[in-house]
């Protein structure tokens, strides 16, 4: 042998126990019977939370259901950014993977994920609470989005919004805290084996205690999150979203084979579109769903129900497991059972409790190690609080306002013009066109010195609409929120101790006794340049 190739074969050694060393292991191919034939063909696998041209994705539909496609997916939620005022497009079978149109949305206080939501009214923004408002109004489902995300600007922030669902894990947040010399070899490995590169990067999640807690009181939806982009997009939300995107890394294949939503449907997938996502949103909706990390194993496939037994109930778990794995019992205390095959494990019936499953696997990446699957929980007993709760308007009550001395603020190129009436005022404004320039329109009053500790409105707009509700001290600092107001009247009971501080610089609850203006604050938050529109103010107090 030539010593020329005695370099070459040393090399070619060197480099096979680089990669030996470097590679993670292929997902486990793990064994299903006969048994699992019936649930298998119910259980659909997709994924959510997806980008497209749309926004900042790199490709669009057609190759984000290519991709899909290719690793076995059966259905993809996307999730564009937006405002919610893009009508949805209906669902419809791309290269046989139905794709489901969604949208994400900036809030003040971090992203929320509005599914199954039809055209907004007007632009959905401002603060979390109202985001998370206007979706349940319109029927919509709503999810925190990477809600732990090392950029503050991507956290969800809103601990007491009452959110539908949560991100219990997002592929795209994971890699952000993690060492350089670890991102380094989940680069290299990549190129050799995509998915299980990624699935490196994973570890256990803190957001899987904030869903714990959520749980204690009501039904939240946990997903799992690709939140795939596709490689560079248009890197409108995020400048540095991934390590290696400028190059088209990680694509659309390797994050569907990263991890997965597997949804449970009472029969299979039936070709016809509407129907199919209308069935498939449904199981969401009722936390029919689970994720798996197909990268670390497949297939993955869950049971887990309940058997009532007079005082108790019966908690039983089946779930495919690899060699060494189990199956963990998780409730309000944390871990209550574990078994390597069939769980069972008994509860009181009549005691309130939210119940769900992990499953463990030997060798799982992460420090701690990431579940290999997650399931959503079971609620045992009374049935926990879920949705907004709803109330009677509030009366107006306290010393009137009197329709005088309302005036008129607003940025130089808007236009508006003040109507009073007995005990009413109409604003009818339009905000300026063009470019979005902070343009606003206000209705504001005085309150002459007097102590308060809330502001009572009946107010009516000549359509769907948001108000900010305003307050305002000598210095110039204001605190608010945000109002819905309908077109039939909406009464609108605003606590001063409720309101926000508008701007960085102000800080705790507005002193009522200082309070030198009211406002009443229509702009870009949820209005569009060139907004024309009237808002009535038909009675209006203080409460001491």
């Amino acid at each position: 042998m030539s010593r020329r190739s005695l370099w070459t074969l040393i090399a070619l050694v060197a480099v096979g126990v680089l990669l030996f060393l470097l590679l993670p292991p292929a997902p486990r191919r793990l064994l299903t019977g006969a048994g699992w034939d019936d649930l298998a063909a119910r259980t659909v696998g997709g994924a959510y939370h997806v980008h497209t041209t749309r926004s900042d994705g790199h490709g669009d539909k057609g190759a984000v259901a290519a991709a899909a496609a290719r690793a076995g997916l059966q259905f993809v939620i996307l999730t564009d950014h937006g405002d919610g005022t893009r009508p949805p497009d209906p669902p419809e079978y791309v290269s046989g993977v139905l794709m489901i149109d969604a949208v994400e949305i900036s809030t003040d206080d971090g992203h929320y994920v509005a599914l199954d939501m039809p055209r907004a009214p007007y632009p959905l923004g401002g603060s979390g609470e109202s985001v998370v408002e206007d979706v349940h109004r319109l029927g919509g489902f709503g999810v925190a989005a990477h809600p732990d995300s090392p950029r503050a600007a991507l956290r969800w922030t809103d601990t007491s919004a009452p959110i539908d669902g949560i991100e219990w894990i997002n592929a795209d947040s994971e890699w952000r805290d993690e060492p350089r010399g670890r991102l380094l070899r989940a680069g290299l490995a990549y190129f050799f084996r995509p998915a299980e590169s990624l699935a490196t990067l994973l570890d256990r999640p803190a957001t899987l205690d904030r869903w714990n807690a959520l749980l204690k009181s009501r039904q939240v939806v946990a997903l799992g999150a690709t939140d795939a982009h596709g490689g560079p997009g248009q890197r409108v939300e995020d400048q540095d979203r991934t390590l290696f995107s400028t190059i088209g890394i990680p694509s659309y294949e390797a994050s569907f084979r990263e991890l997965s939503v597997r949804v449970v449907l009472e029969r299979p997938l039936s070709g016809n579109a509407p129907e199919d996502a209308r069935r498939l949103m449904g199981a969401i909706r009722k936390g029919s769903v689970f994720t798996v990390i197909d990268a670390v194993g497949s297939p993955g496939f869950l049971d887990f129900h309940v058997v009532p037994s007079g005082a108790t109930v019966t908690l039983i778990a089946q779930a495919t497991l690899a060699s060494g794995g189990q199956i963990v019992l998780q409730g309000a205390a944390g871990e209550l059972a574990r078994s390597a095959g069939e769980l069972r494990h008994e509860v009181p019936a009549e005691t309130p409790g939210a119940y769900r499953v992990e499953v463990t696997v030997p060798g799982a990446p992460g420090e701690p190690p990431v579940p290999w699957l997650v399931s959503n929980a079971i609620r045992v007993g009374q049935p926990a609080e879920t949705g907004i709760a709803t109330t009677g308007p509030p009366e107006v009550r306290g010393a009137p306002i009197p329709p005088f001395p309302w005036r008129i603020e607003k940025d130089p190129a808007s236009s508006a013009i003040v109507r009073t009436f007995d005990h009413a005022v109409e604003l009818e404004y339009t905000l300026a066109e063009g470019d979005r320039r902070s343009q606003f329109v206000a209705l504001a009053s005085d309150p002459r010195q007097q102590s308060f500790r809330a502001i009572d409105l009946d107010l009516r707009s000549d359509r769907p609409t948001r108000v900010g509700v305003q307050v305002r001290i000598a210095d110039g600092r204001r605190w608010g929120r945000s109002f819905y107001v309908d077109p039939a009247g909406t009464a609108v009971h605003a606590e001063l101790g409720a309101m926000r501080a508008v701007g960085e610089s102000t800080a705790g609850p507005p002193p009522g006794e200082s309070v030198t203006s009211i406002i009443l604050v229509i702009d870009l938050t949820n209005a569009s340049p060139g907004r024309s529109g009237r808002l009535t103010v038909r009675s209006s107090a203080l409460v001491k």
